[in-house]
This record gives C-alpha cells, sequence and structure tokens, in this order.
C-alpha cells in the first residue's frame, strides 16, 4: 500500500474557498461594529493612526477596549473597507467606508448600525431553519412582537427603518422617472409614500399635477417634514391612514411602491381591492417593485425574498404571480414598464377597462 498522498483536486480547493466565502459571518458583523461605532467619521481624508481614531472614540463617550479596536481596524483594512499605509501607520478612507460616513450622500450607515432596525433584520437567519420548515416569519420570536408592531412601538426604530427605505428610493427615482411618462398621469396619490421622495420627483416632472401622501401617521410626519420647503410643496397634500382601509379618491394614478412583496398573497390581494375600490373605472394604480424573472439582479432578487420570508411573511414575485393578484383583486395587468435600476412599473387597470 503507498503511502503517496492523493494529488490535490484544484476544483475541491476551489469548492472550499467558495463555501468559506458564503459561509462568513465575521465580515458582516465587522463592518456593522464599524459603522456603529463611527470609524469612518473618525478618519480624515488624509488618514489617521490608530492613536487618533481611539482618542476620537473617547470623545465620542465610546467604552472600548484599545487593543481590541486594533484588531478591528487591521481586519477591515484587509478587507479593503480601510486602507493602511503600514509605514506610516495610518488609515485611510476608501469608497467602500465612504458608504459609512455619517456625512456622505451616499452614506447607508443607517443599514448597518447594530441599534438599528435593518440590523434587526438582518439577525433572523439564524432561525432561518423554522422559517424553511414552518413557511413562517421569525422575527416576532427574535424580537417578541411582528416587526410592523415593532416598528409602530419604537419611534427611533422606525425612523432608522424609514431611513434605510428613503435611501433605497433615493437611489432609484432616476429609473422610476425615465421609465414613464409621467405628466400623463394627472394627480397622484402615493400609497403608503412615507418620506415623499417619489411623489416629490413625480411632481417635479409633472408641474400641472397635485399629489397626495397617504400613510400613517408617523409616515406623514416624515414627509411633512421634507416635503415642507420643497419646490412641490404647494400642490402636495397630506392623508393619514391605513392601505388595508379606505383609500383618498379621485386621484388619477395611485402608486404602490416596495409595498405588495412585505406581504402574504392573501394581504396583498387585500390592499390591491382597496386601490380597486379608490380607482373607479377610469384610474389607473403603478405597483412599482422587482419582479421574479425580470431584468434585475436575480440572486439578490433571491436573497431579498428569503429575507421576506424571515422577516414578515412577505415574498418577492413574478408577473404572472402579480397578474394572479390583480385578478383577485378585480384588476389587470395592462403594461409592465421594466426600469434600468431593476425594478419594473406594472399598470394596474379595473378588469374590464378599455
Amino acid at each position: 500500500m503507498s503511502d503517496a498522498r492523493a494529488t490535490p483536486d484544484p476544483q475541491a480547493d476551489s469548492a472550499f474557498g467558495t463555501m468559506v466565502a458564503l459561509t462568513d459571518t465575521v465580515a458582516p458583523w465587522a463592518i456593522r461594529v464599524a459603522a456603529t461605532l463611527r470609524l469612518a467619521d473618525l478618519i480624515a481624508p488624509d488618514g489617521a493612526s490608530a492613536d487618533t481614531i481611539l482618542k476620537g472614540l473617547e470623545a465620542a463617550g465610546e467604552s472600548v477596549h484599545p487593543e481590541a479596536v486594533r484588531r478591528l481596524l487591521r481586519y477591515l483594512a484587509s478587507l479593503g473597507v480601510f486602507d493602511h499605509d503600514g509605514p506610516a501607520g495610518l488609515y485611510r478612507p476608501t469608497r467602500l467606508s465612504e458608504l459609512m460616513r455619517e456625512d456622505s450622500p451616499v452614506s447607508m450607515r443607517d443599514w448597518w448600525h447594530l441599534d438599528g432596525a435593518m440590523c434587526r433584520l438582518d439577525r433572523t437567519p439564524v432561525l432561518m431553519l423554522d422559517a424553511v420548515r414552518t413557511g413562517e416569519p421569525v422575527y416576532e420570536r427574535l424580537f417578541g412582537r411582528d416587526v410592523w408592531t415593532d416598528l409602530a412601538g419604537s419611534p427611533p426604530l422606525a425612523a432608522s427603518f424609514e431611513k434605510a427605505m428613503a435611501h433605497k428610493t433615493r437611489i432609484s427615482l432616476d429609473s422610476i422617472i425615465e421609465a414613464v411618462d409621467w405628466r400623463a398621469l394627472g394627480d397622484v396619490v402615493d400609497v403608503g409614500g412615507g418620506h415623499g421622495l417619489l411623489l416629490e420627483a413625480v411632481l417635479r416632472v409633472s408641474p400641472e399635477a397635485r399629489g397626495i401622501v397617504f400613510d400613517t401617521p408617523a409616515g406623514v410626519a416624515t414627509a411633512r417634514a421634507h416635503l415642507a420647503g420643497s419646490p412641490v410643496a404647494g400642490r402636495t397634500g397630506f392623508v393619514e391612514g391605513d392601505f388595508f382601509a379606505a383609500w383618498p379618491n379621485g386621484a388619477d394614478t395611485y402608486i404602490l411602491m416596495n409595498v405588495l412583496h412585505n406581504w402574504s398573497d392573501d394581504d396583498a390581494v387585500a390592499v390591491l381591492r382597496r386601490g380597486a375600490e379608490a380607482l373607479g373605472s377610469t384610474g389607473r394604480l403603478l405597483v412599482i417593485e422587482t419582479i421574479v424573472g425580470g431584468a434585475g439582479d436575480q440572486r439578490s432578487l433571491a436573497r431579498l425574498d428569503i429575507m421576506m420570508l424571515l422577516f414578515c411573511g412577505g415574498k418577492e414575485r413574478s408577473l404572472p404571480q402579480y397578474e394572479e393578484l390583480a385578478a383577485r383583486a378585480g384588476l389587470t395587468v395592462a403594461g409592465s414598464h421594466p426600469t434600468s435600476f431593476g425594478l419594473a412599473i406594472l399598470e394596474l387597470r379595473p378588469a374590464g377597462s378599455p
């Protein structure tokens, strides 16, 4: 029997490395710790030493272990989150760390802050097995109440969630405005419009139109604050309510952006039925969502679909699935407009309308 070692299998080594990368849990939480401690804000454009960063943490009232911070910085530099100039002993910002700066126009710090709503959502995969076995969300098992009740009961948590959603809307706005001729859509109600960013963008390109943000009291308060100084403020109204109850009627166009994927099929149909009631015989409802099998990044969409299962019991859907939901609500999908951002704008009209 030979004692020669077997020839290494390059494909097996590659597969192992890929699986190690896919199952890594250190980098995601190291980045969240860095965002929570505001490390990126403590590093000047020309760099900062570990000692300078530690002094900044102390001045901010953060209680940390100096050696542990140094080890964290070294690890983050190995990931490319910061650059490290060894001879000078300086950490310098990168395009990645720019995303964590509070004052950056592209800041996503609220997505990674450990005390924020998005980080609570990111903890739900630890119970993925339960969700797969039951088909039910697991957020309540972790935090004691379902996600929407949790957000409603904590203004700071709700504010962090709204800020993260505003970022998501902001980076997709141009593609949405380019996808359809908003000037032809008349007066608009943004259902669940929150911060009012989408309605503001629509009214900017529709100078004759008026618009309403229809949302919870907290959402309306956020929209009022954002739109108070906007050039479209004089053409904007606000209605507090619940999209499972009656919607404001009389508008030409209603918008639902990133709402239906938060809900089960039955709940989504209940929302759409309220839309059908408000539309009358001539209105239209624009549903803005990512589409399974559509033009977007399907890997990211598959990940998002799992997250929807975990935290709220919602789902990402294909065009035929949206057509089925619309039909159950007495509506029909009259058109689909893809956007360059990967979203689709589905035009729903009352069934039987021309």
